[in-house]
């Protein structure tokens, strides 16, 4: 059995989306996609906002058949990953999602909220106001962050302005875990869903390139999680430019 955690998109399709504490949730056969248990906090990835966060274990299989079923969806899992493949689980506990981006959690997730219903016009009062020393701030913030990762310090002479992590730093790809790149996915759905083609480009490799004011919009809201969400990183002065931006939006 493996205890751990499972985030569920919000998809009504998902097997896991009527998930209840108490009950069991089981995938309808043995094919993919299976449920992901991550064993650790910090190792879950949310690639939709909003989500759930649920504490589960694994059922163990009960006949021959789900035994070889199991062993067929572990295969290709690398070395040491940091989760597992299963087909049921027994749901523990339902857990806020905030905790999924550290201790100040609740500030990454207003910001997320915001980013989830971001207007064009919003999106032009967050580029407008984002202040010319952000990025440099930003960057500071991640040096200060890299200085202490186990294999940070080859990190950090790099442009970190706009990074939305750096998986080889450590153990969590970013101070806020993949609070920065869901962000950004949360933009980049705001700007599809309300801008429409008019605002992405294509580059050389055919990859939708998002233009302004989204663009900027977007690294403002990261600036200010960066700011919110590990406080410890910056002082006062770089917390006023991170998040001068999100106050100025926040005050219209």
């Amino acid at each position: 059995m493996v205890d751990g955690f499972v985030y569920v998109n919000g998809d009504p399709d998902d097997p896991m989306a009527g998930a209840q504490v108490g009950a069991r949730a089981r995938m309808p056969s043995f094919e993919p996609p299976w449920i992901v248990v991550h064993r650790r906090l910090d190792a879950v990835l949310a690639v939709r906002w909003p989500g759930r966060l649920l504490r589960v274990r694994s059922v163990p299989a009960a006949t021959e058949e789900e035994r070889v079923a199991l062993e067929g969806a572990a295969q290709n899992l690398r070395a040491g990953a940091s989760y597992s493949r299963v087909f049921a689980v027994d749901v523990l506990e339902e857990l806020r999602p905030a905790v999924l981006f550290g201790p100040n959690g609740d500030a990454v997730v207003e910001i997320l909220e915001c980013a989830g219903r971001l207007t064009e016009a919003g999106a032009r009062d967050l580029a407008a106001a984002r202040h010319p020393g952000a990025a440099d701030a930003y960057h500071r913030a991640w040096d200060r962050w890299l200085s202490a990762q186990p294999n940070g310090a080859v990190y950090r002479d790099g442009d970190h302005s706009g990074v939305l992590a750096v998986p080889g730093a450590g153990p969590v790809g970013s101070p806020i875990g993949h609070g920065f790149a869901l962000l950004w996915r949360c933009v980049t759905g705001s700007a599809r869903q309300r801008g429409g083609s008019a605002a992405f480009t294509v580059d050389e490799d055919d990859d939708d390139i998002l233009l302004e004011p989204w663009s900027t919009a977007g690294v403002a809201l990261m600036e200010s999680a960066m700011a919110l969400g590990v406080p410890e990183l910056v002082d006062d002065a770089d917390r006023a430019v991170l998040t001068a931006a999100w106050q100025a939006l926040r005050r219209s």
